[in-house]
């Protein structure tokens, strides 16, 4: 590196077990001009671990084969812990394969002794500056995220005090309370009141969006009766209905129907539903809501007769602010808000909401699911730790399509479950750090690293971040090898979807061994 005028400043640690490439490294780098470094130096990964949490690095060398765990290891770990950090991996004389690895898991370079003797380590430096000004960027990026949050909840929280005038004076005007009004005037009130509690719910709306992403308050769930709380809110709903000369049809059944629940954030949810239901009626047309009992779960229906969502649109409804992405000349108004508040509302009382539609014209149906519970149930506390224990599952499968086809078997199957994918075995290990999975489904054919070698690394983790592993495959005698590298259990395709599905529960809800 050219020198300058104020020499950028590296801090550097050099953990290699090979004393001939540790002095190698120590004596180009310190030959250096216009940098100012600082150098350490270890010949194991522990101590280097020991030496990354006491201190900040900028750039470590990490030798292949350094003990007692191995380099690739360390480098995994140092990715995980200090992602700021920039890892070069470094070998007395490596192969493609091992480069490939070390690259895959995030080292911006793989050098060989002959490698380290002609490298040009200012080029080096110069990446490592490029990767802290993009953690310095990161950091701003979210700086300014926390900033905006807090700004919107300014904003919201400045707007409902005058509103709230608004509306009190606006009712005490319409109801004659300051004197008479005439028709004409009464009905521009109700509209200033209507309009004016339609933007203070948008705004509580995105107050409650914050509250998601900063962290959820805890709920009390207490037995509640189901029936009675949707047919008060139909009842609240009346005069919305009216006003779009819609009819209210209710099959909500003659007795209670017991459910455990936050009965004021469930009533916002069959608001949603109901508001999105009449928003999206044709005037004059129906709304039907529909409660029963199916397999120990109270199923709540809410249809209307409106245009039906597209098929390619209905994955995404639950997303914040989708419908605020349609566009000018969208024909529907809101910000997109309800139904993502409603999903996390109602997974976090254990069950499921999704909606269906055959498309155009169709019409649309709204569907939540909760667990039946019985009338004197002990009431329970759900807070973020709770909800944090949701089942997940993991499918490792470099076959798009199958991965498709399993994730339509799990589809339906519980509202605590998420589903997510990984096509090799060394993004499946990421995602496993980051998601801590449930369950891993796990083929056994991959290219870059296979099944067995990915079982291998499983079962080298602490016991407390061990994953239950299911192996799918088309080889008979692969069966025995993978339940002797560690898989929980083992399926041949073709298989049945009952059985899949049969296994997939059992193993969910089996103690971790």
């Amino acid at each position: 590196m050219s020198a300058t005028a104020s020499a950028p400043a590296f801090s550097i640690l050099i953990a290699e077990n090979q004393n001939e490439n540790r002095a190698l490294l120590d004596r180009r780098l310190r030959a250096l001009d216009g940098a100012t470094l600082d150098i350490d130096g270890c010949v194991d990964a522990e101590d280097a671990m020991r030496r990354l949490q006491g201190k900040r690095y900028d750039l470590v060398f990490v030798g292949h084969d350094l003990p007692p765990v191995g380099g690739l290891d360390l480098l995994e770990k140092i990715r995980q812990h200090h992602p700021e950090c920039a890892v070069v991996m470094t070998a007395a004389g490596g192969s493609e394969q091992s480069a490939v690895s070390a690259m895959k898991r995030g080292a911006i370079d793989y050098m060989t002794q002959k490698d380290l003797q002609q490298a040009d380590f200012g080029r080096v430096l110069r990446r490592v500056v490029e990767i802290r000004d993009l953690v310095n960027q990161n950091m701003e990026l979210r700086q300014v995220n926390q900033m905006k949050n807090e700004f919107i909840a300014n904003v919201s929280h400045e707007l409902r005090t005058p509103l709230t005038v608004v509306i009190g004076y606006a009712n005490t005007l319409r109801d004659g309370g300051l004197g008479a009004v005439n028709e004409a005037q009464q009905k521009a009130l109700t509209s200033v009141i209507e309009r004016a509690e339609g933007l203070l719910g948008t705004l509580n709306n995105i107050l409650r969006i914050r509250e998601v992403h900063e962290g959820r308050k805890p709920m009390l769930l207490k037995p509640t009766d189901l029936r009675a709380l949707t047919q008060e809110r139909l009842d609240r709903a009346s005069k919305d209905l009216a006003r779009k000369r819609l009819r209210a049809r209710a099959q909500l059944g003659a007795s209670a129907v017991w459910v455990a629940a936050d009965a004021s954030r469930l009533a916002e949810v069959i608001d949603n539903l109901l508001s999105n239901a009449a928003k999206f009626s044709p005037s004059g047309g129906e709304i039907d809501a529909r409660l029963e009992a199916v397999n120990g779960r109270a199923r709540l229906s809410i249809s209307d007769r409106g245009p039906g969502v597209a098929p390619e649109i209905l994955p995404h409804v639950f997303e914040r602010f989708f419908a605020a992405n349609q566009g000018p000349t969208r024909e529907y108004p809101g910000l997109g808000l309800g139904l993502p508040l409603s999903k996390d509302v109602v997974e976090r009382h254990g069950g499921r909401i999704w909606l269906e539609s055959a498309g155009a014209g169709a019409g649309t149906t709204a569907k939540l699911e909760l667990p039946l519970c019985a009338e004197d149930a002990p009431a329970a506390v759900v807070d973020d730790a709770g909800l944090s224990r949701k089942k997940s599952v993991l499918i490792v499968e470099d076959n798009a399509d199958l991965v498709e086809v399993l994730m339509l078997f799990l589809a339906g199957v519980s509202g605590n479950l998420a589903i997510s994918s990984a096509r090799s075995g060394f993004e499946a290990l990421e995602k496993i750090k980051d998601e801590s999975p449930s369950l891993v489904i796990l083929d056994v054919v991959m290219p870059g690293m296979d099944g067995f070698e990915m079982l291998s690394r499983l079962r080298r983790l602490p016991d407390g971040e061990r994953v239950p592993v299911l192996v799918l495959t088309g080889y008979s005698d692969a069966a025995e090898r993978a339940r002797a590298a560690g898989a929980r259990e083992v399926l041949l395709k073709p298989f049945d979807k009952n059985v899949f599905v049969k296994t997939v529960l059992r193993l969910l809800q089996e103690p971790a061994r």
